[in-house]
């Protein structure tokens, strides 16, 4: 079970890396992937790097959870997923932006995930 769960932590993990890396090489394609045009200038320069950092770091964070057995570093991925569901709950609440359901779920699944894998691993550190 436990080497599962590990299984299934680092997959997205993985995404979230390759996500990150693929903003940089392909930011228009990328961004497009999540319904957003490339924006320009200053707009691009933090439609990327906020992108990138928002799925590198929830993708190390897992990585350095499971290669080194601390489950603290489950938390920042699971505040990062977590808290992007809730506010796309509230931008569609307030702001009048779509639904995203296609994007809530899994950010809510993976929160779950990451949660449960904190809680399950807490006893190795």
């Amino acid at each position: 079970m436990d080497r599962l769960l590990r299984v299934l932590v680092v997959i997205p993990a993985v995404i979230f890396i390759l996500t990150a890396i693929r903003y940089n090489l392909d930011p228009a394609g990328t961004a497009a992937e999540f319904g957003m045009p490339l924006l320009e200038g200053l707009g691009r320069s933090t439609q990327i790097g906020n992108m990138s950092s928002f799925f590198f770091t929830a993708g190390i964070s897992v990585l350095l959870a499971v290669s080194t057995g601390n489950h603290f570093w489950y938390y920042p991925a699971a505040m990062l997923t977590g808290l992007t569901a809730i506010f796309r709950i509230i931008a569609w609440l307030v702001h009048d932006a779509s639904f995203a359901i296609s994007q809530i779920a899994p950010e809510i699944i993976f929160t779950c995930l990451f949660l449960f894998a904190a809680k399950r691993f807490c006893d190795e550190t």
